[in-house]
C-alpha cells in the first residue's frame, strides 16, 4: 500500500516556509502552491500536502533567476555607460589636442578654402590676360602654371594650426566665448552656444 503524503494546514505551511497565511492563499490563488485532494479528487480547503514546501522553493529559486538576470542586465547597462563615457572623454582629448575636428569646423574652413579657391581661379584671367599680350607661347605657358600653382597651394597639405586659428576666429566672429567652451563643467556645448548667437 503507497504511503499516503502527509497534510499539513495553511497555518501550519506559512510557519514552514515562515509566511502569513493570508501569502499562502495568494500563493495557492497564483498558482505555485496546489491544495491537497481527497478520494475523489475535490480540494480539500486549508489543507496542502507537506510537498508544498517543496514548490515554494521552487518558485523562490525562479524568482531569483530573474533577479540575478536584471541584475546581470543592469551591470550590461552600466558597462554600457562607462564605455560610451570613455569614448567621449577619448573623443574630447582628441579634439583638443588638434587630433579631431567638429564636422561643422571642418565645413566651415572648406568652404572658406573652396570659395578663396574658385575666387582665384577665377580671377587667372583678368591678372593674366594682358601680361600675355605679345608673349611667346612657352612665356603664356609659364605665366599661366605660376597662377594656377599658387592656387593650388591653397589646396594643398594640411595644417593642425590653420584649423585651430579659423575656427578660433569664426567663433570669436559669432560672439561665443572660447574660454566657456574650455572649461570642463561649463554644461552648455558648443552648438548650443552657436544656436543662441
Amino acid at each position: 500500500m503507497p504511503a499516503t503524503p502527509q497534510l499539513i494546514e495553511t497555518t501550519q505551511l506559512a510557519k514552514l516556509i515562515d509566511v502569513t497565511p493570508a501569502w499562502v492563499r495568494k500563493l495557492t490563488a497564483d498558482g505555485v502552491l496546489s491544495r491537497a485532494r481527497d478520494a475523489d479528487g475535490k480540494e480539500m480547503v486549508g489543507r496542502y500536502y507537506i510537498l508544498a514546501v517543496r514548490d515554494y522553493c521552487r518558485y523562490l529559486r525562479a524568482a531569483a533567476r530573474l533577479d540575478d538576470a536584471s541584475e546581470a542586465r543592469g551591470r550590461a547597462l552600466r558597462n554600457e555607460k562607462l564605455a560610451a563615457e570613455s569614448e567621449m572623454m577619448h573623443l574630447n582629448l582628441a579634439e583638443r589636442k588638434g587630433e579631431l575636428h567638429d564636422a561643422r569646423d571642418v565645413e566651415f574652413i572648406m568652404n572658406n578654402m573652396l570659395t578663396y579657391f574658385k575666387q582665384r581661379v577665377l580671377s587667372i584671367p583678368a591678372r593674366v590676360a594682358r601680361l600675355c599680350v605679345g608673349k611667346t607661347f612657352r612665356e603664356i605657358f609659364d605665366l599661366l602654371m605660376i597662377e594656377i600653382e599658387l592656387c593650388l597651394r591653397e589646396l594643398s597639405g594640411y595644417d593642425r594650426a590653420r584649423f585651430a586659428a579659423q575656427r578660433q576666429k569664426y567663433l570669436e566672429n559669432r560672439g561665443i566665448d572660447l574660454e566657456g567652451l574650455n572649461d570642463d563643467d561649463d554644461d552648455q556645448t558648443e552648438a548650443e552656444q552657436i544656436a543662441e548667437s
